[in-house]
């Protein structure tokens, strides 16, 4: 049986942004790693590698998406059945909008896959395919099967690697899909982890965590495992690691080299109705110090449009990087996806402007702010986008970076 599992992804900044954050994608490699041995699979990642070839031959075809590529998902679908190939939807959308995808599909995955796929499988070749897969129990990570290297063309990725360490988060953001799909905060034991990463060969890995800092004494058991391997790597973690002086040191000496945090606005007063009250803006300059005296680069979106915010938002959050020294940052129109407590409240606000999903980019602004209007959202958004990447503003922290992470760090990040 021949399965061809994508990545959809449409020509949009949404794009753009996960292609520049980009290493092998969880969706389809968890997938294609669930496999059982008898099938042949091929995987294809549209973000980051070529679009989804349409005549590819296949017994069967998986598709995973987001909601900003949730159209061009639909239409790869129906591009196969109607060459008489059966469709399976998974990833975020689907799972959050089974009724709409089942529309497009054949089946639909929602939620963790791989306790699912072998059966569906199964099903398919047995020709009793059900319309809808939904994990009823939580997954354990233990035994997974690691991403499956010889499918994966590294070179797409920068040879940046990724290895599975946990899922989940113990936050509940409200505009935050990660604890809507995965309601269970699970961790991957250490010794898998490293003998994935040993298998592999590689030197350079995102070490796939929602929060990897969520369990600190797990945190401090794979740091002590890591170090002896000798690699670099990047992960997403709260920017209160810093304030561990036991977990920073054990990481940086382990290999981080790159942190995103989710860090998001200046204002204080957003983030706390938004449920990150755990970030403090005062601390965020001396934190990300302490970062960079151990050569971490810090990275952090600005999310404009948050109730709290008005106008005065978009300069107030270029004084704001510049002043912690942030050491890259992408402008993001707060967008409520399918799913977040921050979409089921703009739907009952009836502030959701529409449901063209090609809309939620992350630089449209699909609902209705508080104290501006949407025209004035995205030209601010555009604005700030512009003026941080001036000649000025670019030069000050191409600086700063020299002095605050050093030239053998310059070097590291361009392999």
């Amino acid at each position: 049986m021949k399965i061809y599992i994508i990545k959809a992804s449409a020509q949009s900044a949404f794009k753009d942004y996960k292609q520049a954050m980009g290493a092998p994608p969880q969706s389809i490699n968890a997938l294609a790693a669930a496999a059982p041995e008898w099938a042949t699979v091929k995987i294809l990642d549209e973000t980051s590698q070529a679009p989804a070839n349409e005549q590819e031959s296949a017994d069967l075809v998986v598709i995973c998406m987001s909601t900003p590529d949730a159209l061009r998902g639909y239409q790869l679908a129906e591009v196969f059945r109607q060459r008489g190939i059966p469709v399976v939807l998974g990833g975020l959308h689907p799972s959050f909008m089974p009724d709409e995808a089942r529309q497009y599909a054949d089946a639909v995955l929602c939620g963790e896959a791989e306790q699912l796929f072998p059966q569906l499988l199964n099903d398919f070749y047995e020709h009793s395919l059900q319309p809808l897969y939904k994990s009823e129990n939580p997954l354990t990570m233990q035994g997974l099967q690691p991403y499956p290297q010889a499918l994966i063309d590294l070179k797409a990725y920068g040879n940046l690697n990724s290895v599975m360490v946990s899922r989940g988060c113990k936050f509940k953001c409200e505009f935050c899909t990660v604890h809507k799909f995965f309601p269970h905060f699970n961790v991957r034991p250490v010794s898998e982890i490293v003998d994935e990463i040993k298998a592999s060969g590689g030197q350079y890995f995102e070490l796939h965590a929602d929060n990897l800092i969520a369990d600190r004494e797990y945190a401090l058991e794979l740091f002590a495992a890591l170090k002896p391997l000798n690699i670099y790597w990047l992960a997403e973690a709260t920017l209160n690691i810093a304030e561990y002086p036991d977990i920073l040191e054990a990481a940086a000496e382990s290999g981080l080299f790159y942190l995103l945090v989710g860090l998001e606005t200046p204002s204080q007063a957003a983030l706390d109705a938004a449920g990150k009250k755990f970030i403090r803006i005062s601390r965020a300059k001396e934190n990300i110090a302490r970062l960079h005296d151990y050569k971490i680069a810090v990275d952090s979106a600005m999310i404009f449009g948050f109730d709290q915010h008005t106008e005065d938002i978009f300069e107030e959050s270029l004084d704001f990087v510049a002043d912690i020294q942030l050491d890259h940052c992408d402008s993001v129109i707060l967008t409520p996806f399918p799913g977040t407590d921050l979409f089921n409240r703009y739907e009952r606000e009836g502030r959701l402007l529409t449901r063209d999903w090609s809309k939620y980019d992350c630089s449209h602004a699909v609902f209705q702010p508080a104290h501006m209007t949407p025209a004035q959202l995205e030209q601010g958004a555009e604005r700030f986008a512009r003026q941080y990447h001036s000649l000025g503003r670019s030069l000050k922290r191409y600086w700063h970076r020299q002095k605050n992470l050093g030239w053998q760090w310059q070097s590291l990040t361009s392999q």
